[in-house]
């Protein structure tokens, strides 16, 4: 039985996907990915999960398949690629240098934060997020996401049904997952204030966002909040990943999608080496090994071979969209 005809939209937004780490659902990515027909992506934030890549090489094929996907689109559909806190090494020096590349070679544009203006002219501020979170510090960030990762896969902080708990094992781990959950709302609440703050100070209509992985779409205060939500995590049946679209008459909707991620062991979710990381586009084979260079040291090593010098021609103005260059609050 074929596939059902794309959904025609005007833009999609998806955020932290986090490229690197096990637990990212890149599979359901792809089936979401597939199932649009679109003229924007927007990436916001955290496509890539550096804070991982740091520490050890994780690349598997749906990765690839993404990234084939990527290129497949870059002649038909715009794509935007905003920076956040765990692929922040794309916002260092040398990184910023590489843009006007990635987009003359391979069409995708790198930004901090964008101004993206709607079918029916509203003008939303599109920005990971990372920017409003007070509790977010430089090393210390790194630390609470190692803890976090090592509750997580130990399921000491995943939800459990309403029931009362069985035995004492139950009850804490059902204790801390609440106390956790209600921490981390309003740890969000706090986030999104700051972000509706920034968007009225800067006379738009709303704010696109990602970062706290919790999905959002409500008007406050005549401003619009929406939060992509996220791509990753171990979902259990009938649970959702989530992502935002801009329908053709200018309109936001959050789409919900089911989760499609492998068993652990499942042969896709093999690491790939990044000199032969399965793609079928050779550019897509070239920006998996910059990926790796960027953050196989604490500096960005020279470009592996066949990839094009840092020299480039200035990028095209952008149209339709434009681009905030000053310092977020």
């Amino acid at each position: 039985m074929s596939e059902p005809a794309p959904r025609k939209v005007r833009s999609v937004f998806v955020s932290d996907l986090h490229l690197g780490y096990k637990g990212a659902d890149i599979a359901a990515l792809n089936g979401f990915l597939r199932a649009h027909d679109f003229e924007r992506l927007y990436l916001v934030g955290d496509i890539l999960d550096g804070w991982k890549l740091e520490k050890r090489w994780y690349w598997n094929r749906d990765y690839s398949e993404f990234l084939d996907s990527l290129l497949a689109l870059r002649r038909r559909s715009r794509i935007t690629l905003i920076t956040g806190n765990h692929d922040e090494r794309l916002r260092d020096m040398l990184a910023i240098l590489f843009r006007p590349v990635l987009l003359r070679k391979y069409g995708i544009r790198v930004e901090e934060r964008i101004v993206h203006r709607a079918r029916d002219g509203r003008q939303f501020l599109v920005m990971h997020g990372d920017q409003f979170d007070g509790a977010l510090t430089r090393g210390s960030s790194k630390l609470a996401d190692r803890a976090w990762s090592f509750l997580v896969e130990r399921a000491l902080v995943r939800p459990r049904p309403s029931e009362p708990p069985t035995g004492p094992q139950d009850g804490r781990r059902w204790s801390l997952g609440k106390e956790i959950a209600k921490n981390a709302l309003n740890l969000a609440n706090r986030f999104h204030q700051r972000a509706l703050r920034r968007v009225a100070e800067d006379g738009l209509d709303g704010i696109v966002c990602g970062h706290s992985h919790l999905p959002v779409l409500r008007e406050q205060r005549g401003l619009l909040l929406a939060n992509c939500g996220s791509w990753t995590g171990a979902k259990a049946p009938g649970e959702m990943h989530t992502a935002l679209v801009e329908t053709l008459e200018g309109q936001l909707e959050m789409i919900e999608w089911p989760a499609a991620r492998p068993v652990p062991g499942h042969p896709r979710l093999r690491s790939l080496p990044p000199r032969q990381p399965g793609t079928r586009h050779p550019d897509a084979a070239r920006l998996v090994r910059m990926i790796h260079a960027l953050w196989s040291s604490p500096h960005v090593a020279e470009p592996a071979a066949g990839t094009p010098a840092l020299t480039a021609p200035d990028p095209a103005p952008v149209t339709g969209d434009r681009v905030l260059r000053q310092t977020t609050a």
